[in-house]
């Protein structure tokens, strides 16, 4: 093939991926799960996502996890994967690992609820897309986030019963967080070339910290690698902020 003609098949492919991303994705099925805490008295949670669009919300409810899933490709259908150990529930809910490539629209959407019954240990790796994490009144020992590429929301807002860690790889893209003001906040920010704003919070010992801080008995402790992108770091009356 010579070159013209390689650079007006270039052309079309170009066209053709255009045009299909623009379509409607079809074909989107729609799976439910819901999975039992089966006894246990405390979770480790693990969501993988590769790419698409997550939502996570703590519920009042019996069950761990009441999930849905939309996909329109039979690779991004997600595996959820429940073992108990002593008094421990493990839960992973991660794409499955099968080989191939989406061509056309994809349609990739998890709509998760976790439950506040119980303290969790929650893991969130997410590859690419926009994540919506909305953790208010879940019971949280540990929290971990590799926000990959994309757009991230974080709201962490309300009173906390205990203190816990809260760990963020910043990635590529942005990130929103809000953060409760009835406790004691404290965040360590390194790395990257992002940018950071802040609301509520002031700089105290190469940290940021709210008005609660060293006041309250309850103190939340956040290391945060910026990565390449911006984020917003937000401690206000929840009344004041628009999610």
């Amino acid at each position: 093939m010579n070159s013209s003609r390689m650079k007006i098949g270039l052309v079309v492919l170009a066209l053709a991926t255009l045009i299909a991303a623009c379509d409607e994705p079809r074909n989107v099925r729609t799976e439910t799960q819901t999975v039992s805490l089966e006894g246990a008295a405390r979770a480790e949670v693990g969501l993988h996502m590769g790419a698409g669009e997550l939502r996570v919300r703590g519920a009042d409810q019996e069950p761990l996890l009441q999930a849905s899933f939309e996909f329109n490709r039979d690779r991004n259908r997600p595996e959820v994967d429940y073992r108990l150990f002593g008094d421990k529930g493990i839960l992973q809910v991660r794409h499955a690992r099968r080989r191939g490539f989406n061509f056309g629209t994809t349609r990739n959407r998890w709509d998760l609820n976790l439950s506040r019954a119980v303290p969790l240990d929650l893991d969130i790796n997410l590859g690419a897309g926009q994540s919506d994490l909305d953790l208010r009144g879940l019971e949280l020992q540990r929290l971990d986030i590799d926000m990959g590429v994309g757009e991230m929301t974080l709201n962490l807002q309300g009173p906390h019963k205990a203190g816990f860690r809260v760990k963020i790889d910043g990635g590529v893209g942005s990130g929103k967080i809000a953060l409760p003001f009835e406790v004691g906040v404290r965040i360590k920010v390194d790395g990257g070339i992002g940018s950071v704003d802040t609301r509520g919070l002031t700089k105290q010992g190469g940290a940021y910290v709210n008005d609660a801080y060293g006041r309250s008995d309850v103190t939340i402790e956040m290391d945060i690698d910026v990565g390449i992108g911006s984020l917003d770091l937000r401690c206000e009356s929840p009344a004041r902020i628009k999610t």
